[in-house]
């Protein structure tokens, strides 16, 4: 009897040795098990921050590109209005000058072909600045011979008050049948260009370019110290026709240009 008891209390003892054996074996699985798992959250959580940190430094490069982007797009728009503005100064068209037929008599055929017309030069306002004078030429082409000062592009272009446009002075009219020497004056040398009469006020440099004009015309070295590109005379000439009004236009940054109007029922000057 004692000795079955001794027996199945160590069998009992084996049981539960074994089974502690098992639990502890279980419990270092567990705690290992949970170690990997924790190890692998870890490296995982790592791996997030790290591809976060990536994607942050990613976005910041975007952003300052797009910055970066965006100033060049306004420095662009900048250089294009500019661009746009100094364009429009440039080709900016003022009317100097207003011829009208009067009358025409005569034939080419017959060789007593005439034709009367009047000149004024006109303000900013196309208004008259003097009042309208009449010639009568043989023929029907003439010539508008006039002196003209052209300003450097940089000038025309920033709107400088004393350079923003090119500036003539008409030294006489003539048709082809004449000599120039014999044409009719309309500014005599050393007057003040009819530009000036509107109330600008010409500089002292300008009135020496004027009593200059030849100097300038044949010193580049002078004439570029003065912003001066050109000084010239120009002589277009146009084949007046009745019924016509021709507007003589100058260019900010050019010359003389001679345009046909219709003259308005009614109107003859």
């Amino acid at each position: 009897m004692l000795t079955a008891l001794n027996s199945l209390l160590r069998t009992l003892v084996s049981v539960v040795m074994v089974a502690l054996l098992v639990l502890g074996g279980w419990i270092v699985y567990q705690i290992h098990l949970s170690g990997n798992r924790l190890h692998e959250a870890e490296t995982q959580l790592a791996q997030r921050e790290s591809q976060i940190e990536q994607l942050n430094e990613q976005l910041s490069a975007r952003q300052r590109e797009i910055a970066a982007m965006a100033e060049e797009l306004k420095a662009k728009g900048r250089e294009i209005q500019r661009l746009l503005t100094a364009n429009r100064l440039l080709t900016v068209d003022r009317r100097v000058a207003r011829i009208d037929v009067v009358s025409q008599t005569g034939s080419a055929a017959a060789g007593d072909l005439a034709t009367k017309f009047s000149f004024v030069e006109v303000g900013s306002d196309d208004r008259p600045l003097d009042v309208p004078r009449v010639f009568t030429v043989r023929g029907d082409l003439i010539y508008l011979d006039a002196w003209v000062i052209k300003y450097e592009d940089r000038l025309v272009e920033s709107g400088d008050p004393l350079h923003a446009m090119s500036v003539c002075l008409f030294r006489r009219v003539f048709g082809e049948l004449q000599q120039p020497k014999d044409g009719f004056v309309l500014d005599p040398v050393g007057a003040t260009p009819a530009g000036y009469r509107t109330g600008q006020k010409m500089s002292d440099l300008e009135r020496e370019i004027w009593s200059r004009f030849w100097d300038y015309a044949n010193d580049a070295a002078l004439a570029g110290r003065a912003g001066v590109r050109a000084a010239h005379g120009e002589a277009p000439s146009i084949k007046l026709t009745p019924g016509k009004r021709y507007k003589v236009l100058l260019r900010a940054s050019a010359g003389l240009e001679i345009v046909t109007e219709d003259v308005p029922s009614g109107r003859s000057g």
